[in-house]
């Protein structure tokens, strides 16, 4: 079964049981750009997409560093990683400004 949605992307759904059974077609639609919506009994919905679709959805450090900082230019992103390492973000250890007694 097929439907449409608000945005008009085509997706494919399917019950969780026709997907197990069908489960190389479903990899294969995925791959072919077309989302596969599976449904379980309770109504609960995941959607498999191809690895290269999710990559293209997830921010990379850099765009985070510049959203996160109010930046919004490719020069700023040294301001960007100096703001992140003083607040202590990302895992870096917060930096000494110098200026304490």
């Amino acid at each position: 079964m097929f439907r449409m949605e608000a945005d008009m992307t085509q997706e494919r759904l399917w019950q969780a049981t026709d997907a197990r059974a069908n489960l190389p077609t479903v990899m294969e639609g995925a791959l072919a750009g077309v989302p596969q919506v599976i449904k379980k009994r309770t109504g609960e919905e995941v959607v498999v997409i191809a690895r290269a679709d999710y990559d293209r959805m997830k921010p990379n450090l850099k765009d985070f560093l510049l959203r996160s900082a109010g930046l919004d230019q490719d020069d700023a992103l040294d301001e960007g990683i100096r703001k992140a390492r003083l607040n202590g973000a990302m895992g870096f250890a917060p930096r000494s400004t110098g200026l304490e007694d």
